[in-house]
């Protein structure tokens, strides 16, 4: 069965799967930020879950972590 997250509780689960893709990558915040053109400091607080994001924003986190979005959600929505 589905269970909905609330809004905060997915922020914070987005952003936890963001720095274990990011991790698993090699990648530091520095050398993602670079890649993206992304500060550091918004990249922190994106995996903390204190930082909400556009669509676009996650494309273009996605692409410099060589995943499309559709990988990136598959691996997000695994238990």
């Amino acid at each position: 069965m589905y269970m909905a997250l609330n809004k905060d509780a997915f922020v914070k689960k987005l952003g936890l799967y963001l720095k274990k893709v990011r991790e698993e990558k090699g990648l530091s915040l520095n050398e993602l930020g670079l890649r993206g053109d992304f500060d550091r400091q918004a990249l922190w607080k994106l995996e903390k879950g204190q930082k909400h994001l556009t669509v676009y924003s996650l494309y273009k986190l996605c692409e410099s972590l060589d995943i499309s979005l559709d990988d990136f959600f598959k691996g997000f929505n695994k238990k």
